[in-house]
């Protein structure tokens, strides 16, 4: 009995060493901000006057262009088609707003990230945003429901703005948590 209590306790300092160098890494190696709020998406990059952070609340005030039960087309890798409705929040309307943008808009591109490092395959040029503001959005609803297991907030681009060869699955990125913009 001693023993096996012995190999119990060894083997949950091993697990505990492990888990707290695979967190030590997640935050050093891959700059994950794992204290972020959850319930917010921050704005920045080089072609930006300044960073912004908004939350769900502010997202959603009369300030910015909001988005309502919009029906977004997408294909998926295997060119799949689907249609999904969405709420939200334009994404030229808080660039327009806050005044953010610094640079040609023609030469800046932009990509999503979400809170578990995913993010777009690709940065897209940021003109697509300007020409169709209704078509790229930050969700914070999905079939009238808030987004839960998809996290609080998620981007979403139409199949019909992406260039030739892109899917718009790819583009969708649920735990939204930076946009970031060069």
């Amino acid at each position: 009995m001693k023993t096996r209590n012995f190999y119990i306790l060894i083997s949950s300092i091993i697990v505990g060493m492990v888990i707290f160098w695979l967190f030590l890494y997640a935050i050093v190696e891959l700059d994950a901000d794992l204290f972020q709020d959850p319930n917010s998406v921050t704005i920045r990059g080089s072609g930006l006057n300044r960073e912004i952070t908004l939350t769900i609340t502010q997202l959603k005030s009369d300030k910015y262009d909001q988005v309502i039960d919009k029906t977004y087309h997408f294909m998926d890798f295997f060119e799949t088609e689907y249609d999904i409705i969405y709420s939200g929040v334009s994404l030229w309307s808080i660039l327009e707003e806050e005044n953010l943008i610094y640079g040609e808009i023609s030469i800046l591109k932009f990509e999503f990230w979400g809170r578990d490092l995913y993010h777009s395959p690709k940065a897209l040029n940021l003109s697509i945003v300007k020409d169709h503001p209704e078509l790229v959005i930050i969700a914070y609803e999905e079939n009238g429901a808030p987004l839960f297991g998809d996290g609080p907030l998620r981007s979403v681009l139409d199949q019909s703005i992406l260039p030739d060869g892109e899917y718009g699955s790819q583009y969708s990125v649920q735990m939204l948590s930076e946009i970031i913009i060069k």
